[in-house]
């Protein structure tokens, strides 16, 4: 059985000055997550969280055009501005999933990075099955569907 040495997770680089903006935007969008989580005495309203969410994917937009021109395309490249990123798309799959919005793209993201985690794990042991990789098949053919019916709206 094929047995890598376990990933090195990268070094985080430097940020360019074209991404303190968007590091600015994201901290702000999750810090009203985190108010809005932290607040037990009203439910979240829908509309808040899809446009708060609409509001991530533009800067989400910014950034890919940043890096582009910087030419930073590569997806090893990580800096603090990614780590606040992944920290949005978790929150914001947890408030969907909180809302009942299972079916939809946003709510697939914790989904995901638990199958990358768990990928990762058995790449490193080296130890499991294709018996042990079906359900993840499955679960990844599923959030494909649910995209493309996205995509397609």
């Amino acid at each position: 059985m094929y047995s890598p040495a376990p990933a090195q997770p990268p070094a985080e680089l430097a940020m360019s000055a074209a991404e303190q903006p968007i590091l600015d935007a994201l901290i702000a969008i999750r810090n009203r997550l985190a108010a809005l989580k932290r607040d037990r005495g009203n439910y979240y309203r829908p509309n808040d969280i899809v446009g708060l969410y609409r509001e991530l994917l533009e800067q989400a937009s910014l950034l890919q055009s940043v890096r582009a021109s910087e030419h930073h395309d590569n997806d090893a490249y990580k800096n603090r501005l990614d780590s606040v990123l992944d920290e949005c798309f978790q929150l914001f799959s947890l408030f969907y999933l909180a809302l009942g919005k299972n079916k939809e793209v946003p709510a697939t993201y914790v989904h995901l990075v638990t199958v990358k985690q768990n990928f990762e794990l058995m790449r490193d042991t080296g130890i499991y099955t294709d018996d042990d990789l079906e359900p993840f098949v499955v679960r990844l053919r599923e959030i494909r569907q649910l995209i493309e019916a996205e995509a397609a709206q």
